[in-house]
């Protein structure tokens, strides 16, 4: 792991291509739900990978929202979160 910033896309680029070969990764964001209008601040998922998001006719928001499984708590959680808000991947801080 590197303590250098990563830019945005090549982050979810590493994700893609980490989840791809079934290998999990850690990954930070800014919670934020638009439905009832709360956060959960600053998260931080241990173990995941992307899968299969929404699509443009599923949703306005399918461009932006990444879906992922989480398999920290041992389980197999199938959620979201918002790409602008992703704040770390693999210990490496995302690049404004």
């Amino acid at each position: 792991m590197s303590n250098q910033p990563i830019k945005l896309r090549d982050a979810i680029q590493k994700m893609r291509d980490l989840s791809e070969l079934n290998i999990p990764f850690s990954f930070g964001f800014i919670s934020c739900d638009t439905t009832n209008k709360v956060s959960k601040g600053y998260k931080v998922i241990d173990k995941a990978i992307l899968r299969v998001g929404y699509r443009s006719n599923q949703s306005k928001k399918a461009d932006i929202l990444v879906a992922y499984k989480d398999y920290s708590s041992g389980g197999e959680d199938n959620k979201h979160f918002y790409l602008p808000l992703l704040m770390m991947f693999n210990g490496q801080s995302i690049q404004p």
